[in-house]
C-alpha cells in the first residue's frame, strides 16, 4: 500500500482524534500529520487497523486450528468450502493481509513523522504506543504468514516479522521504563516474550514473561457500533441472523460438558442447525461459543497467564517437564471456574507436551493464536499431541483438503509488487 492510500484511509480518524469539527474530512494535508494533535490519531489508527485484521484472521485461522466446526455458510460471514476445511487457496485473503500490513505501516509512518525535523514533539505515550502497536501488528503477521513482505520489498522468511516486532517492543519498553508507563511496559514485555518464543530465544522469552504480573491483560478494542470493528467471531456465530460455525464435534464440545471450564464455554443455539449445509455432511448441529457475547467484546493480545505458559514451554524445551507441568497446572487450577479444575496428569516429556499444548489452546481459545502455535510446534518438533478432533471422519471435504498452517501472500501483493514472484511457495499442512 502506498503511503498516501493508507494515510488517507485513516484521515477521518485523525481529524476526529485531533478534536476538529469536520463533517466530511476527506484526505488530510501531508503537512498536518506532523502536528501534535495528529499524533494520537496515527497511534489509534494503527490500533483500529489491527483490530480489523485480528477479528478476520482470528476467525479464518480458527477453522484451520480446528477450534470451530464450520456450518457450511459461504455467503456473508462464511468462507469458501476449502477455507472451511482450513485449506486456504493460494493468493486469497488479501483484505486480511492488507489490514495487518496497514496496522504496522501506520504505526511506523507515525514514528517517522514524529522524528521529522518540522514535526511538533511527540509525547512519550504516543511514541511508545506507536512502537507497541507496530510490534503487535508484526506479531499477527508472523503468526499467520510463513513468508514476509515489508514495504514493497522482496519475499523473505516469516521470521523477519518476529525480528522487527521484537525491535519495536524493545523500543516501547525503553520509553515505558524511562517514563513510568506501567501498562505499556507490561504489554511490551509480554509482546517481546511472544516474539522471542517464536525466535526460539527461550532464555529471553522466559525472562520477559516472568516480569509480567499474572493479572495483567492487554486487548485490542472492538466496537459493535461500526461493522468494520465489530467482533466478527461473535457476530458470525450468535444466530442473529448468522450461524456460520458451531462448537459441535470440536474438542471443546465434550471437554466443556465434562469440566465446565469457562474459557471454552458454549451453549445450545436458538435453532437446531447452523446456516447452510456443510459439503459432504449436510446440516450441522448448532451450538454457540460464549467466549464473546457481544460485538463490542475486545480480543486479548497478551496476558500474565499466557506468560506463565511461555515460562512452562521454556522449561519443557530444556527437558524439565516436571517444572513445566507445575506452571501449566498453576494456570489451570487458578482459572475462575464455578468448580475448581483438576490438574492435568503427566508422567513423561511427551505427556507434558500434550498437556501444555492443550492448556495453551484453552487459555488462548478464539484469540487467533492456535493455528500459529500448531505451525511453530511442528517446525520445532515440540513433543506432545495436538489432540485434534476427527473432522476427517465426518466429511470428504476435510480428508481431501489438508488444513494449512499459514496464509499465502495474497494476489493483491504478488500482482503489484515486482519483487514478489507470482507463484506461491508450498505451505506447511498438518
Amino acid at each position: 500500500m502506498g503511503r498516501g492510500c493508507v494515510l488517507a484511509a485513516v484521515a477521518g480518524f485523525l481529524l476526529v482524534g485531533a478534536g476538529c469539527d469536520v463533517t466530511n474530512p476527506g484526505p488530510v494535508q501531508d503537512e498536518f500529520l506532523g502536528l501534535a494533535d495528529s499524533h494520537s490519531g496515527l497511534v489509534k489508527g494503527s490500533e483500529r487497523r489491527l483490530a480489523q485484521a485480528i477479528k478476520n484472521l482470528g476467525y479464518a485461522s480458527a477453522l484451520a486450528a480446528r477450534e470451530i466446526m464450520p456450518g457450511g455458510q459461504t455467503g456473508n460471514h462464511g468462507h469458501s468450502p476449502l477455507a472451511q476445511a482450513g485449506h486456504f487457496e493460494d493468493g486469497s485473503f488479501g483484505g486480511h493481509f492488507n489490514l495487518a500490513q496497514q496496522a504496522r505501516f501506520i504505526a511506523e509512518e507515525g514514528l517517522r513523522r514524529f522524528d521529522s525535523p518540522d514535526a511538533e514533539p511527540a509525547t512519550p505515550e504516543n511514541r511508545a504506543g506507536a512502537h507497541l502497536w507496530a510490534g503487535y501488528a508484526y506479531r499477527v503477521l508472523g503468526e499467520n504468514y510463513c513468508e514476509a513482505v515489508v514495504d514493497g520489498g522482496p519475499l523473505e522468511p516469516g521470521r523477519l516479522y518476529h525480528e522487527l516486532g521484537e525491535q519495536h517492543f524493545t523500543q516501547a519498553l525503553e520509553i515505558a521504563n524511562a517514563q513510568g508507563l506501567t501498562t505499556i511496559r507490561n504489554a511490551a514485555l509480554a509482546g517481546r516474550a511472544q516474539m522471542r518464543m517464536w525466535l526460539e530465544d527461550w532464555t529471553g522469552a522466559a525472562s520477559d514473561a516472568r516480569q509480567v504480573p499474572e493479572a495483567f491483560q492487554f486487548f485490542v478494542t472492538l466496537d459493535d457500533g461500526d461493522p468494520l470493528t465489530r467482533n466478527r467471531i461473535y457476530f458470525a456465530s450468535v444466530g442473529a441472523p448468522y450461524a456460520a460455525f458451531t462448537m459441535w464435534s470440536t474438542y471443546y464440545e465434550d471437554y466443556y460438558l465434562e469440566t465446565r471450564d469457562p474459557r471454552v464455554a458454549w451453549t445450545e443455539g436458538p435453532f437446531e442447525f447452523a446456516n447452510a449445509s456443510l459439503q459432504g455432511f449436510g446440516q450441522v448441529p448448532y451450538t454457540v461459543q460464549l467466549k464473546y457475547t457481544s460485538g463490542s467484546d475486545d480480543i486479548r493480545l497478551s496476558s500474565g497467564r499466557e506468560m506463565r505458559l511461555i515460562e512452562a514451554e521454556a522449561l519443557l524445551e530444556s527437558g524439565d517437564w516436571e517444572g513445566a507441568m507445575e506452571l501449566v497446572n498453576h494456570v489451570r487450577t487458578t482459572t475462575d471456574s464455578p468448580s475448581p479444575l483438576e490438574p492435568w496428569p503427566a508422567n513423561s516429556l511427551e505427556e507434558a507436551g500434550t498437556r501444555l499444548k492443550r492448556e495453551r489452546a484453552i487459555e488462548l481459545f478464539l484469540e487467533g493464536r492456535t493455528m500459529g502455535d500448531h505451525r511453530r510446534w511442528q517446525a520445532n518438533g515440540t513433543p506432545g499431541d495436538l489432540e485434534l478432533p476427527d473432522f476427517e471422519s465426518l466429511s470428504q471435504l476435510f480428508r481431501d483438503n489438508p488444513r494449512h498452517l499459514c496464509f499465502d501472500i495474497p494476489d493483491s501483493e504478488r500482482e503489484r509488487n515486482p519483487n514478489v514472484p507470482i507463484e506461491s511457495n508450498p505451505r506447511p499442512t498438518g
